[in-house]
């Protein structure tokens, strides 16, 4: 055995690096062979220069790698081929599953070199943070003759050699595959927060690891697409922090919002980068992440090199098809380049996707995804089962019903008469059922009615999921129908699945809504997906289904009213291009007749949809406030905060304590009290309040720095909060009213402040009047605006009328819709047209009283209506229909149990035309009423 002449220790932290050891070794060898489980082309992309040059030499190399937990990615492999077919003495081998369940976690480096040799053992894989960053161990063992542990190593690498399989395209093809299919996957260089300060939410998470999922293939360019305030800035800062951007560039069309997006990435990043501007006032190029308008750096491309940025972002990307984005995206060839957007209305023109390759590995709710046919359209039939039984909470018991011979002829009939009128070619189905034995039980009985089918459980291995996907998918393969139960919820599509069966009750819609999501994938000849729900009689359940549906609207409302009528018309005023919804009219009336006594707003209905929403999310924590914003099927959590469990729970942490969640923080009497009062103001239709506590959470309030924040905030506005601050014993003397704040409370107001005001930004956006056109406000909301100017109340008519703005008066209208409701005061309130309201002002009104002339004197009204004044226990806010004149008024009266009224009629003539989403829920006429 020669003399080991040399050794080293080496990690990212030594005095000679591990990276830096290896580049050396690359320089100056004849040979390498590399054996290493993981290898990522952002980690390969740091010794790419010094591999190349090797070969290029004429060195001779030879890599192993993995496909073990799907880590190993596409682009690197890739790469390799390249370099097989450029270079004769360079050959890879891949282990793609040929240990078996053994596990190929190998990472050793052999060099030889002209008169010595050298051996570097250790954990180090090729991954970016493994070469980087990791706390990784390596030895470099040197000598000038082999040694004994040298040749092991060789007659190892060897064997392992001739055990795994020589790289080529149907390997990388092959695996492309397996990695698209894959429902979990492990990924050491994903970051998900957990152990920094600031962490990525559920829709982040998401979101992330699709990012990560399209890298990993190949993908270059990818377009996010997910509504205002959710956090797509964090979102791509995550993601920058996940490629490891050394150079980045961040592009907005508005220099206002350069230096928010900047604080962002420095709350992720730290100090490990600098940060610059690059704008008219501000050009710092020397930073390492520069945050810059279209316009400056489109004028000024010569300023970089094509290359000089290895990730960049193009914030609000809708509007990239203009000329000074064009011009950046066709210059630059960044390592990554990511789009942000908020909702598809504004992304008008198809080329946005073009951009970006059409790759949108993150999309926006259901009902904006369908009318820019980012997913297809849906016909969805609710039909009624007279032949099962869905009372029993057994699902064995169900699934007996279910599967009983009478009822699957009466299944095997619809799905034929809808195959006839609306599946083109061969009849591709997922099947949804209750259990594993039904799913069994069902393909089963699917074979003997003449279809071919296959039950699909979470026991089958990734094989026999692929092969079971890729024959449904197999226009010339006998398979039409899958029988799942969850697998299918998430993680895996089918894009041409045409038709969904769901041979379950409906338990949650959260679920239904993952569920019909599986089969809107687009696919070539696809026009839509044909859905049959097979409705029982069990309404407890089968109300989800409405429920999910009403969601689907422009305002996704799932008020009692609304949602009746939505039922009782088929949901007709959806109004999504493609979408038809078709519900028997014997289920249709037992719905109607079960939401009509039924209180949604009771313990039992609030806890099951937080359940089902914290199972969801796959978390063993309570969901976070903002948790209920980032996910388009998260439940209203307004309603947990303003429903009855005993009291009114007053906040989010009162609901969790009294449905007996065990993971929520322990706070006092005093803590809670001030969660509560904060809380209650939700939902926020000014900013003040919030964002003077969100400065005292930190102990710095100053008034002066919170003037003109988001446009609306002015020293009147914020006295005015403070004062009802105050009041409401939430402040005193400049602090939060509380003697300490620990690290625990601080962590959850801010989860709460930050949650009311993007729930505000969402809700509200920009707009210039006192209050936004549309929007919803509560009674005490619309007095505290007011009192701004010194009004007068009205306290028994609703009316509020201004001093300081003489004829100026603002009506609060309660239409009454529930009809239980409106037997008591038969007022002819009601829309007239679409810019006509008439009103009946309340009893006792004249022309010669006081009520009387202060209506007919008016000059300017703001109009405000709700058609409820309570629905379950939870008081409804009113909705702005803006400006308006009181004209033509007439005498009128109205009767109640003590008799008969003189009243006032009047028309109120809107400024506004109503707006064509609300003439359905207002029961508003296409044609002027007589």
């Amino acid at each position: 055995m020669g003399q080991i002449m040399k050794n080293l220790f080496l990690t990212n932290y030594s005095n000679t690096k591990f990276l830096d050891k290896i580049k050396e070794s690359l320089k100056s060898c004849s040979s390498f062979s590399f054996s290493v489980s993981f290898i990522k082309k952002a980690g390969l992309i740091l010794l790419e220069k010094e591999i190349e040059d090797a070969l290029k030499r004429g060195c001779k190399g030879r890599i192993i790698t993995s496909t073990y937990q799907n880590f190993t990615d596409i682009p690197s492999l890739e790469l390799f081929l390249s370099w097989m077919k450029t270079y004769p003495k360079f050959k890879c081998h891949l282990d793609y599953q040929c240990f078996g369940d053994n596990g190929f976690h190998s990472k050793g480096y052999l060099f030889e070199y002209n008169d010595s040799c050298e051996f570097i053992v250790g954990s180090t894989n090729i991954t970016r943070f493994a070469l980087l960053k990791n706390v990784e161990w390596n030895v470099s063992l040197y000598s000038k003759d082999h040694f004994d542990s040298l040749n092991d190593a060789y007659k190892e690498f060897d064997e392992l050699w001739n055990k795994t399989l020589l790289l080529d395209e149907e390997l990388i093809k092959k695996y492309k595959i397996l990695i698209d299919y894959a429902i979990e996957k492990w990924d050491m260089d994903y970051v998900d927060g957990s152990s920094n300060k600031i962490r990525p939410n559920a829709m982040q998470r998401k979101a992330l690891k699709e990012l990560r999922r399209y890298r990993d293939q190949g993908v270059k360019k990818s377009l996010i697409i997910a509504a205002t305030g959710s956090g797509k800035t964090y979102l791509s800062a995550f993601d920058a922090n996940n490629f490891d951007a050394k150079r980045l560039l961040f592009i907005v069309h508005r220099d206002t919002i350069l230096n928010d997006a900047m604080k962002t990435f420095e709350k992720v990043f730290g100090s490990k980068r600098s940060y610059g501007l690059y704008t008219g006032d501000n050009q710092n190029l020397d930073a390492d992440f520069i945050f810059a308008s279209n316009i400056m750096v489109s004028k000024h491309l010569d300023e970089f090199q094509d290359t000089e940025f290895d990730y960049i972002i193009i914030d609000e990307c809708h509007h990239s098809v203009a000329d000074s984005y064009k011009k950046i995206i066709e210059y630059f060839k960044p390592e990554f380049l990511l789009g942000l957007t908020a909702t598809p209305e504004r992304m008008d023109n198809e080329d946005v996707f073009e951009m970006f390759d059409t790759n949108v590995p993150f999309e926006l709710r259901l009902r904006d995804a369908i009318i820019n046919k980012l997913v297809v359209p849906f016909h969805y039939y609710g039909i009624r089962d007279n032949l099962v039984d869905y009372s029993s909470q057994e699902k064995g018991v169900i699934a007996k019903e279910i599967s009983k011979s009478d009822n699957i002829d009466f299944i095997v009939k619809e799905i034929e008469a809808k195959r006839a009128t609306e599946i083109k070619g061969k009849l591709k189905c997922i099947a949804f059922c209750t259990s594993i034995h039904h799913a069994q039980t069902m393909a089963e009985l699917f074979n003997d009615a003449g279809y071919s089918a296959r039950a699909l459980l979470g026991e089958n291995n990734l094989g026999e999921r692929i092969r079971t996907f890729n024959d449904l998918q197999d226009d010339d393969n006998d398979l039409e129908i899958i029988c799942a139960v969850d697998i299918l919820n998430e993680g895996v599509d089918i894009p041409s699945i045409n038709m969904v069966l769901f041979l379950r009750p409906t338990e949650s819609s959260t679920i239904f809504l993952q569920q019909l999501g599986r089969g809107l994938r687009n696919y070539p000849n696809k026009e839509y997906l044909t859905v049959l729900d097979f409705i029982g009689n069990n309404y407890d359940r089968s109300v989800q289904i409405a429920m999910a549906l009403g969601t689907l609207g422009v305002n996704a409302g799932i008020e009692k009213a609304y949602l009746r009528e939505m039922v009782a018309t088929n949901f007709i005023s959806l109004d999504i291009p493609g979408v038809v919804i078709n519900i028997d009219q014997l289920a249709r009336e037992e719905v109607l007749e079960y939401l009509d006594k039924t209180n949604f707003n009771v313990r039992k209905f609030l806890e099951k949809d937080y359940m089902n929403f914290k199972a969801y999310l796959k978390t063993c924590y309570y969901p976070s406030h903002m948790d209920y914003l980032n996910s388009d099927v998260a439940p209203d959590l307004i309603r947990f905060m303003k429903a009855k469990i005993g009291k009114k729970n007053m906040s989010y942490y009162s609901f969790l304590k009294k449905i007996g969640e065990e993971d929520i923080p322990l706070f006092n009497d005093q803590e809670e009290y001030l969660i509560n009062q904060i809380s209650d103001l939700l939902p926020l239709t000014r900013v003040d309040e919030y964002i003077i506590i969100k400065q005292m959470i930190s102990l710095n309030y100053d008034a002066s720095k919170l003037i003109g924040f988001n446009g609306k905030v002015s020293d009147k506005t914020l006295d005015n909060a403070y004062y009802y601050l105050e009041n409401d014993g939430i402040v005193k003397n400049s602090r939060l009213n509380i003697n300490i704040i620990s690290e625990q409370l601080k962590e959850y107001l801010s989860d709460l402040i930050e949650y009311g005001l993007t729930k505000y930004s969402i809700d509200f956006g920009d707009f210039n009047s006192k209050y936004k056109l549309y929007a919803n406000y509560s009674n005490d909301q619309i007095a505290k605006e007011l009192l701004l100017k010194g009004t007068m109340h009205f306290k028994s008519s609703g009316i509020y009328a201004d001093k300081n703005e003489e004829g100026t008066i603002y009506l609060t209208i309660d239409l009454n819709k529930n009809e239980r409701l409106s037997k008591k005061y038969l007022f002819k309130d009601g829309f007239k047209s679409e810019s006509i309201f008439i009103w009946e002002s309340q009893k006792d009104t004249t022309f010669t009283n006081e009520k009387g002339k202060m209506l007919l004197n008016s000059k300017k009204i703001h109009l405000f209506i709700r058609k409820v004044k309570e629905e379950d226990g939870i008081t409804m806010p009113f909705t702005y229909f803006g400006e308006g004149k009181l004209v033509n008024p007439r005498n009128s009266t109205v009767m109640d149990d003590k008799g008969v009224h003189n009243t006032l009629l009047f028309d109120i003539l809107l400024t506004n035309s109503v707006k064509k989403e609300l003439h359905f829920d207002f029961e508003i006429p296409e044609k002027e009423v007589n």
